[in-house]
């Protein structure tokens, strides 16, 4: 970005997939609405997490939250070298420490964070709920956490492996040989791209609380670059932000990343009293440590208090124990798979 382009055009980097693309075009599209002076093409960029559709996200980087790079890194590598100007991403990919030289510009658009339970096309109007699939029935997810969740409450159920982009999935599940009767998938990605008729079921999120940064925009810049960030923080929305850096904050306190069960529900009370409430389950869903913290939000630093101390607090009644046992168990799990290679 120079001369005069510094007026005139910003470009945005986005991902390769379909939901990654629409969520660019409706970032690119309220920028330009607030600053009409300026256009916001943007560009896609091919990253690891997308080219690798079938290696279990375990096996990228352990439970860590560097793991999550698969999803930023060709990004960020495009935004340091000054060929786009800011990264759109789904935050609850985006790593809870970025590299030195980037910054979360802003956190917009919060989608319903949910999950969402999606039923076999030809089973449909058999099953409405998680509970009255049959024992052995096979539930897809690609998510560490949303399998902890079901091992934990429906261990009759079994659960495989499923990755892809969210048209893909859907079509595994409902080819009519195929081993899924149900998959698990976030309910804003699937109203983002149009199929909210394709849910069976929202999962309630004090029953199934969902990702750290589900259904949010993050929008990453150059931390030395002060006139986008400018432009970027004109569309956030503060109490979302806030929400979102307190669970951040909880989860990055935690040491955590993509191959991490660790499950939030954050609600939005009374002006900005909000109740952060978080867990950590035992991969095998054996057991969990839970717990729950309130506090009034004004800025930055209140948000990353709620979340730390929520997170110490975990720690202290079990959490650091269960972490470590987790830490073990990927340790273990990704041996045995490079053993057999």
């Amino acid at each position: 970005m120079t001369g005069s382009e510094t007026q005139r055009k910003l470009v945005v980097g986005t991902r390769k997939s379909k939901l990654a693309i629409v969520q660019a075009e409706h970032v690119s599209a309220v920028l330009a609405s607030a600053h009409p002076q300026i256009q916001f093409p943007w560009q896609t960029v091919s990253v690891s997490g997308d080219v690798d559709k079938q290696t279990p996200f375990l096996k990228f980087g352990g439970p860590s939250d560097a793991g999550k790079n698969i999803w930023t890194e060709g990004l960020e590598a495009k935004l340091s070298s000054g060929e786009v100007d800011l990264l759109v991403n789904c935050l609850k990919d985006m790593p809870t420490v970025l590299p030195d030289d980037c910054f979360l510009g802003a956190i917009v658009h919060r989608e319903d964070p949910t999950d969402a339970l999606v039923v076999k096309a030809s089973l449909k109007d058999q099953y409405t709920d998680l509970s009255q699939l049959p024992p052995g029935s096979v539930v897809g997810t690609s998510s560490t956490r949303r399998k902890a969740l079901l091992k934990y409450k429906y261990p009759h159920l079994e659960i495989q492996e499923c990755r892809g982009n969210i048209d893909s999935r859907i079509r595994k599940l409902d080819e009519p040989g195929g081993p899924y009767t149900a998959i698990i998938l976030a309910t804003a990605g699937l109203n983002r791209i149009h199929l909210t008729e394709r849910i069976t079921k929202h999962l309630p999120p004090s029953e199934f609380p969902y990702a750290v940064g589900q259904g949010a925009l993050g929008i990453e810049v150059r931390k030395d670059d002060a006139q986008v960030l400018n432009v970027v923080r004109a569309i956030e929305e503060p109490l979302t932000r806030w929400i979102c850096l307190a669970e951040r904050a909880l989860l990055r306190t935690l040491k955590g990343g993509c191959s991490s069960p660790v499950a939030v529900n954050s609600v939005a009370e009374s002006g900005n009293n909000v109740r952060l409430q978080a867990m950590i389950i035992h991969p095998h869903g054996v057991r969990k440590v839970s717990g729950e913290a309130v506090a009034v939000l004004k800025n930055d630093t209140d948000a990353e208090a709620l979340g730390s101390s929520l997170a110490k607090r975990l720690e202290g009644e079990g959490g650091l124990e269960l972490l470590e046992e987790i830490r073990l168990l990927n340790e273990a799990e990704m041996n045995a798979g490079q053993s057999k290679r």
